[in-house]
Formats: C-alpha cells, structure tokens, sequence
C-alpha cells in the first residue's frame, strides 16, 4: 500500500478525535487518492462514506492499513458515526 502525508495527516486527527465522522475523511485525503489506493469506483467510495454501514470489512482493513491504524480503532469510529445517525 502507498504511503502518504495525507495519510500521517488523518491518523493523528483519528487518534485526537477530531474526526467525528468517517466522511470527514475526505478532508484529510482526497477520495481521488483513497479510490485509487483502495482500488474502488469513486461512486462506490463516495456511496460508503456518506454510509458508512456500506463499508465492507475489507474497506475497513484496505483503509486502517493505508492509514495505519488498526482495525478496531476504524470500525469504532465508524460504529460512533452510524450510531449518530439513528
């Protein structure tokens, strides 16, 4: 997977919480770098990140590791962001 300062950028707004919600990701990296670094359709990547409930658990890992967090710290961010939207 590549490396990039968006990447480093977006780990540490996870880890301080500043993320509070997962399509806030495209603020830190652009949906055209995570579509091609995840190797997913741009309307497929847009669709899940307005849903997050549609991301796969292949998703979750493709993006923890591209980000470099793990797994578990994702999906509780994502599980916080769904949860808000009920």
């Amino acid at each position: 997977m590549k490396s990039s300062n968006h990447y480093s950028i977006l780990k540490l707004a996870l880890e301080s919480g500043k993320v509070q919600s997962i399509r806030e990701i495209q603020e830190y990296v652009p949906i055209t770098v995570l579509t091609v670094d995840m190797q997913l359709n741009y309307n497929t990547l847009s669709k899940r990140l307005l849903d997050p409930g549609k991301l796969t658990i292949g998703d979750v890992n493709k993006l923890a590791a591209l980000v470099g967090v793990d797994s578990v710290t994702l999906f509780r961010h994502i599980e916080k962001d769904i949860h808000k939207r009920k």
